[in-house]
């Protein structure tokens, strides 16, 4: 070691040009890398994983499930994934194939008890077509889970499930012969059971479709056990049209809490509206009725009455025909205000849920109920009915123009 080495026993740098700088010489180093732009005021910085790492693995995302790269398609191959989503021809055949099957036992429903005995035949092939479709939806159920083409697999156990759970229904009603309403609990608990199973394993809103009418039948036979016996005549309409509001909004609440809520709460929705709308059309046909009768009455045959109508207004009478108190004025208003009530909720709905089925409920409530009620009310001034209801409808839709435009300026002002 001579007396230039460094104390740390480095050994002496040989004196060589190009082997390291030389005195009077300038050391050039690389350029730094210019620093990134600072993002603007409240703008927002989005980490991104490396390009090597699918779906954020590794760069603070979840980790990939065991044997995902096996049993689902990668983000690199997104047609197969789209592909993996649809059910293709076997959601064709699924729902052709059930719905065949079910049309064979709803013909042997009808026809196993049409003489008053059971028919041994037709109720065979009815259990026979019932045990077809639940066997073939718990094939599908044995391979619903596989993320492979489980859209398709869903279907063979969604629509021959649906089509089973029915026709069990109607095979223990035919099986059964009972006159009591210990069969139709019977046959409501039954579909509300398998049609909960059926959604666990599939997760389709058809299950929860099924299982609201099995939810009715179970609603309308507890109301008739205890409510209808404790109610008179004169409040009856009013009852079962609080009654069938309950029941929408009940279901609808209930529901919510899936992912098809949408599915359950228009599917209510739609029955609601119907009911609503059957009783309405059955006071027209009393008021019509009624007023046949007693106009035939008063001018063919002495001694017989007015024609029932709004308020009960008299009573008619034709031979063994006779119409008495029919219905009142404030029935058709009650009616109404439920029907009302519920087009408010499902307006409400649609905003919260951005669902096209409930605005379509709150479009389709008042085009049907109002032509009702009016021509059920007889009113002699028509004219008054439609220019209330367009006002109003023109105020709804220039505030919609008003609020569009608002958020369409809201959406367009920059972030920062």
């Amino acid at each position: 070691m001579t007396d230039d080495a460094s104390a740390t026993g480095t050994p002496d740098t040989p004196d060589q040009p190009g082997d390291g700088p030389q005195p009077d010489q300038t050391v050039r180093r690389p350029r730094d890398p210019a620093p990134e732009p600072a993002p603007p005021p409240g703008g927002t910085v989005v980490a991104t994983a490396p390009e090597h790492l699918p779906g954020g693995q590794g760069y603070g995302g979840p980790p990939a499930p065991p044997g995902a790269a096996l049993d689902a398609p990668g983000p690199a191959d997104p047609a197969a994934a789209a592909k993996a989503g649809r059910t293709g021809a076997t959601g064709a055949f699924a729902a052709v194939g059930a719905g065949l099957l079910g049309a064979a036992v709803v013909i042997a429903r009808v026809r196993s008890r049409s003489d008053g005995e059971l028919d041994w035949s037709n109720f065979g092939v009815g259990l026979g077509a019932t045990a077809v479709l639940l066997l073939i939806a718990l094939v599908g159920a044995t391979t619903a889970g596989r993320r492979e083409g489980s859209r398709a697999r869903t279907d063979l156990v969604t629509w021959p499930g649906v089509a089973g759970i029915l026709g069990v229904a109607l095979m223990l009603d035919v099986g059964i012969d009972s006159k009591g309403h210990g069969i139709g609990y019977l046959i409501g608990a039954v579909v509300v059971v398998l049609a909960a199973i059926g959604y666990v394993i599939s997760r389709r809103a058809a299950f929860v479709v099924t299982a609201i009418a099995g939810l009715g039948i179970l609603y309308a036979l507890g109301f008739e056990d205890l409510v209808a016996d404790n109610v008179s005549d004169a409040n009856a309409p009013v009852v079962m049209g609080a009654a069938v509001g309950v029941f929408v909004v009940a279901v609808t609440i209930l529901g919510w809490v899936l992912p098809s809520r949408a599915i359950s709460g228009v599917a209510v929705g739609v029955v609601g509206l119907v009911a609503y709308a059957g009783m309405l059309l059955m006071m027209l046909a009393l008021r019509m009725i009624g007023e046949f009768f007693g106009g035939l009455g008063g001018g063919l045959f002495p001694g017989a009455g007015g024609a029932g109508g709004p308020d009960g207004g008299g009573s008619g009478e034709f031979g063994w025909f006779a119409v008495t108190g029919a219905y009142r004025e404030s029935d058709v208003w009650w009616t109404v205000g439920f029907a009302g009530v519920l087009a408010l909720g499902w307006a409400l709905a649609a905003a919260v849920s951005n669902h096209s089925g409930f605005a379509l409920l709150a479009l389709a409530t008042p085009v049907v109920i109002a032509p009702l009620a009016s021509a059920v009310l007889a009113v002699e001034h028509p004219t008054w009915w439609s220019a209330v209801l367009a006002s109003g409808g023109g105020i709804l839709l220039l505030g919609g123009v008003l609020l569009a435009r608002r958020r369409g300026r809201a959406l367009a002002r920059p972030a920062y």
